[in-house]
């Protein structure tokens, strides 16, 4: 017996003592009746007590039952529901404790926020498409069913079902993609753009262009290729489990080759077929190709290797390092603080989880790694371990950096945009120039008219000038001889003259000595 046991039987005992004591005070004013009376009394209450605590006790023992088993229940119905889906919010879930594929379902499921497929495209007009989600119709009754009732005709008609909501409201961002059936079945395949839901109405749903689309969406959306939508709340995200083989990735916690790809086999013509892109350019020389092919080429080994060996000449960034332990070593994954991811990431300065989300708990605020393990790190972590001689590097690891899809579309809109604004001002600034083109063809043909003119009047000048030269050489000539005679007359007038000068003399003294006149 416990103390409050004992402590109630004890107050019983002093009232029962104390009963007996006023009975025997007061006997002789009652008398025998009045105190037969009052004993009955006192035992018919305490009898009364006894019953309800008997009552109570057993109501306590039902209650206490009750909650325990409801708190199994419940415990029980979170275990199963854990089992069969898994943990939505934890960061590194146990595989083995629950059906895998359920917990990636859902895990995808809300990662890509809600989703409508199938949706028919009933209008396209003034910048604004009209689709029809795909609703459920409710079903009407069977005339030929002897169960249904009879139509009567002068009833009032039934008032009409509410119309469902989806889920879609005015202002809501979307994103569309158009489906095509192909041997997988029917898949979005074209991202035809960012739209804001104008009107939703039960399953009708008016959607405008977020900005301005780019001519392949534009050209994609009037085909009439694309007679089903699908409408995504969320761009979907970029995974390196999605791209594997189905299958060809290790179960977590089982023991694998340590060349075994990180992420699973990747099936190169799945992969070719999913990124439309030639397989033969997996292992075509890069030298010998195209700009255009070089970067297709690029884009479908990035995703190939994904998981498998890094190359030689990859990035350090994107190569992480697949170690073995060489000792027993524990890391501290969750920080003492707690916050949102709006107030400063998930992680603090040294790289511990700060959102709950991501926190393992106390369980598992520290993880340890034992002698042996083998687990895959980034260059920085692993370098860093290796330093430590904490781990060795078994081998390098190519990892593909995931795309942000919204970004990604956004960006090569921009980039289309941009390059066809250059293209505008190219072909503007290529009509100038073909002008001015046009302008210097033109002078050079009336230069080569000119220098044709020239060449004439050149050939012109050079005969000229032979027949100036020509005559020059005679008259030079025709000088030296008129030269040569004139001195030679000079000469011969110069004796001439000297002769007569001589004969002058002799004359004049011939007359000076005749007249007596002596001479000068």
């Amino acid at each position: 017996m416990d103390l409050m046991g004992i402590i109630v039987w004890l107050v019983v005992v002093l009232t029962l003592a104390l009963f007996i004591w006023m009975m025997v005070k007061s006997v002789r004013e009652w008398g025998a009746l009045h105190a037969v009376l009052m004993t009955l009394l006192f035992i018919q209450v305490w009898c009364f007590m006894l019953f309800t605590a008997g009552v109570a006790s057993r109501r306590n023992g039902y209650v206490k039952a009750h909650e325990s088993l409801k708190k199994k229940v419940q415990d029980r119905e979170r275990e199963l529901e854990r089992i069969s889906f898994g943990d939505k919010l934890n960061p590194i879930p146990d595989a083995g404790s629950y059906i895998p594929l359920s917990n990636q379902l859902n895990r995808l499921l809300v990662e890509r926020g809600r989703a409508w497929r199938g949706a028919s495209v009933t209008g396209l007009a003034q910048n604004e498409v009209t689709l029809q989600l795909g609703m459920v119709a409710p079903v009407a009754p069977n005339p030929a069913d002897p169960a249904a009732p009879a139509a009567n005709p002068g009833a009032a008609n039934p008032p009409a079902a509410p119309k469902a909501d989806i889920g879609l409201s005015a202002q809501t961002i979307v994103h569309m993609f158009g489906e095509s059936n192909d041997q997988r079945g029917i898949l979005p395949t074209v991202y035809l753009g960012e739209f804001v839901v104008t009107e939703a109405n039960g399953g009708i749903v008016k959607a405008k262009p977020s900005s301005t689309l780019t001519a392949e969406q534009i050209a994609a959306i009037g085909s009439g290729q694309y007679p089903t939508w699908a409408v995504y709340e969320l761009m979907p995200l970029d995974s390196h489990d999605a791209f594997a083989a189905e299958g060809s990735k290790a179960a977590e916690g089982t023991k694998t080759d340590e060349n075994a790809p990180l992420y699973g086999r990747m099936d190169l013509n799945e992969l070719a077929s999913l990124l439309n892109i030639d397989p033969a350019l997996a292992n075509a020389e890069l030298s010998g190709l195209s700009v255009k092919d070089a970067i297709k080429a690029r884009v479908l080994r990035s995703y190939i290797n994904d998981g498998s060996r890094a190359p030689e000449e990859a990035p350090a960034e994107q190569v992480y390092k697949r170690v073995e332990f060489l000792k027993d070593y524990t890391i501290e994954v969750d920080a003492q603080e707690q916050r949102n991811a709006t107030e400063g990431g998930f992680y603090d300065l040294s790289g511990r989880s700060v959102d709950a989300r991501l926190k393992r708990g106390e369980d598992g605020a520290k993880v340890t790694f034992k002698q042996g393990d083998i687990n895959v790190f980034d260059s920085v972590t692993s370098a860093d371990l290796i330093k430590q001689d904490v781990v060795k590097l078994i081998t390098p690891i190519w990892v593909r950096p995931l795309n942000d899809y919204e970004y990604a579309f956004r960006e090569v809109r921009r980039q289309i945009t941009s390059a066809l604004q250059d293209s505008v001002l190219i072909q503007r600034e290529l009509a100038e120039m073909q002008k001015s083109q046009g302008i210097a063809d033109n002078q050079v043909r009336l230069g080569q008219d000119e220098r044709s003119k020239l060449d004439k009047d050149f050939a012109q000048y050079k005969k000229e000038l032979d027949v100036i030269g020509a005559e020059a050489q005679r008259l030079q000539e025709d000088l030296q001889s008129t030269r040569a005679e004139v001195s030679s007359t000079f000469k011969q007038i110069q004796a001439l003259r000297d002769q007569i000068v001589a004969r002058q003399r002799a004359l004049s003294e011939a007359i000076n000595a005749v007249s007596g006149t002596p001479n000068p």
